[in-house]
Formats: structure tokens, sequence, C-alpha cells
């Protein structure tokens, strides 16, 4: 069954600029197609999905989507240069967000970019970690986006 929330995320993300050389550009290209993705995800179902969600307020992390119905987290990392840094701290969030609050994230769903992050995430250590937190109780999931 296709998760609609990773199904939109495919769609904001073939719109990218493509072969842009420009770091701010391709920065505010990356940021242009996560506000449009979480919009998008939030006009199918105001009730059901909720954006930007305050892990905790001295911290100053948000989770960029959340569904209500499946208690499920999911990030957005656009390029997916770096994505083993975003990986690893999107968890972080996770984690303290059940930590914190009466309702607990059954999973993360991360989304970044397959060129890229395929190759830093699809390896044995980020592997190991997603398969020692399912032990504990949370279901981290990578899904990829591309160019298509």
């Amino acid at each position: 069954m296709e998760d609609i929330v990773v199904a939109q995320a495919q769609l904001a993300f073939v719109a990218r600029i493509k072969g842009s050389k420009d770091v701010s550009e391709n920065t505010k290209n990356a940021q242009a197609i996560a506000k449009v993705w979480r919009k998008t995800v939030f006009d199918l179902d105001p009730d059901r999905f909720e954006i930007e969600a305050m892990v905790s307020p001295e911290l100053d992390q948000r989770i960029d989507v959340i569904d209500s119905n499946t208690n499920c987290a999911y990030e957005f990392k656009v390029s997916g240069k770096n994505a083993q840094a975003e990986f690893y701290k999107d968890i972080v969030k996770v984690i303290i967000w059940n930590e914190r609050k009466k309702r607990k994230l059954a999973g993360l769903v991360f989304i970044t970019e397959e060129k890229w992050g395929k190759r830093l995430l699809d390896t044995p250590m980020p592997k190991a970690y997603a398969a020692h937190l399912e032990r504990t109780g949370l279901i981290v999931r990578v899904a990829y986006v591309s160019h298509r």
C-alpha cells in the first residue's frame, strides 16, 4: 500500500530545479519543496496531519509531519547530501518526543533524495540502528524520492 505522505513528497520533489550549481538557490529550492509538501499533506486532511509539531519549546525542534491516525512522524530531507546526520537527529527528536509527551509516536519515516541519500543510509550502521530501535518498539524506515 502506498504511503500518501511519501507520495506527496515525491510529487513535490519532481518540481525541483535541476542542475543548479548555486548553493543558495538549491537551499531556497529545498525549503520551497518542503513547504509545498507540508501544505499539500495538511490539505489532504487537516484533522489528521499535524505540521511542524513542536518537540519541546526549549529545544526549538519540530517534526515536519505527524499522522495522528498512525502516530507516525515524517521528516523530509530534500537533499540527500548529509542525510545520515539528519537521519540520526530526526530519530532523536522522536525519542525525546516519546519521553516528554503522553501521545507516543510509533514510528518515523525519513524521506530523502535517492541519489545521495541511498549511498549514505543504505549502509550497515543506519540499518543496525533502525533494527535496534524496532526491538525497543520504534519503527524507523527510510523512503526515497527521485527525479523519475
